[in-house]
């Protein structure tokens, strides 16, 4: 391909979608100034040829008709007023360019992909990331795969300490950009307790798109799907008394909580469950369904506080992005303590270590280690 043709070819079209495609004030005034100018040369006795010929496509204007008098000098002014509309059209569009590209390389898309699991993909979240967020992709990698060993977390104090100071970074990102230039995208694979910490470091972040690992369609993508209408089903609540300390909370959206391993790790603890219908792998991709999700589990640890309940043992079965969606919604002042828990199926007790979350006044989250949790007598 000729350069000519090619750069040809990327004018006419950039050309035909600022005409008849993009709403402004520059494109529509070039639509009055060219219908102007074709109507003035249609009927005032002018003729004009203009052609445009390559091996793939021919455009030609060819415009010839019969007057006299009147009807050429009226032509003449239409054609006048064409070409001066259309020329400031012109003027206007080259400087709302030249603005919107100044603007474009002003936003900065910053893209946190969370990776700590030895199973994760290969392919970069940056290559996935939605069309119409524009601006310079700034990739900020949270990896914890150094930590791991085999399937399981060896050292997750140092995996941690990688998510310590994310929340600083991202204000960093917001402050060298400026006011509303920052996107953030997120998407990941990571240990439940971590992805969870990472969600409340991001909180209620304007602009932010969650993504998932689809691994049948095997590619990233928003949880744009239908909203299947099933909603957490709620159970435990109503045997509860009033001024208990500690309850395990178990969420289920993909598997079923492992009860037996809840009681191996914390004893005869009461224990409350949210579970939807029909637990599944795909359960997940809806916006609307993640965001009901989120508020049935606010509004379980609204209840719990009520009832002055101090400590959650929060255990989790769901898709990275749900665990990050209810991190997110964690309330550092108006919910009880939290303590999320990482499962380890062959580990005794299975669920090894959790990391309590920064809440009520606790400026850093911390691992506690199972052993470490004393388990209250059962409840009688």
């Amino acid at each position: 391909m000729s350069f000519w043709r090619k750069h040809g070819d990327r004018f006419f079209d950039g050309l035909i979608t600022f005409i008849f495609r993009t709403p402004s004030w520059p494109s529509r005034l070039l639509r009055a100034g060219v219908t102007l100018i074709v109507a003035g040369l249609s009927v005032g006795g002018l003729a004009g040829d203009l052609s445009w010929i390559d091996a793939d496509r021919v455009l030609r204007l060819t415009v010839q008709a019969d007057g006299g008098g009147s009807s050429v000098y009226w032509s003449q002014i239409t054609v006048f007023l064409g070409i001066l509309l259309a020329t400031v059209g012109v003027i206007l569009g080259v400087i709302d360019h030249i603005a919107d590209r100044r603007q474009l390389r002003k936003q900065s898309v910053v893209v946190l992909e969370h990776r700590g699991l030895h199973q994760t993909v290969d392919t970069p979240l940056a290559s996935a990331v939605p069309k119409r967020l524009k601006g310079r992709i700034d990739v900020l990698p949270v990896d914890h795969r150094q930590s791991t060993s085999t399937s399981q977390i060896s050292s997750p104090e140092d995996a941690l300490s990688q998510i310590a100071g994310l929340r600083q970074q991202l204000r960093q990102k917001r402050d060298a950009a400026g006011p509303g230039n920052v996107r953030l995208v997120y998407g990941g694979m990571a240990p439940v307790p971590l992805t969870f910490l990472t969600g409340m470091m991001v909180g209620n972040e304007a602009g932010l798109t969650v993504m998932d690992w689809d691994r049948f369609a095997e590619k990233w993508r928003e949880p744009d799907g239908a909203d299947d209408g099933d909603r957490f089903v709620v159970s435990g609540m109503d045997g509860l008394k009033n001024g208990i300390p500690e309850v395990a909370l178990a969420v289920a959206v993909s598997y079923p909580s492992d009860a037996d391993g809840i009681r191996a790790t914390l004893g005869e603890m009461p224990l409350i469950r949210l579970a939807l219908p029909n637990l599944s792998t795909t359960a997940h991709w809806s916006a609307d369904k993640q965001s009901s999700m989120a508020k049935d589990f606010t509004d379980i640890l609204g209840d719990l506080m009520a009832k002055g309940v101090k400590r959650v043992h929060l255990f989790i079965a769901a898709p990275n992005s749900v665990v990050f969606t209810l991190g997110r919604h964690l309330d550092d002042r108006l919910h009880p303590e939290v303590l999320v828990y990482q499962y380890e199926r062959s580990a005794s007790p299975p669920f090894p270590w959790a990391v309590k979350m920064p809440t009520h006044g606790q400026s850093a989250a911390q691992i506690v280690r199972s052993g470490a949790i004393p388990i209250p007598p059962a409840t009688t």
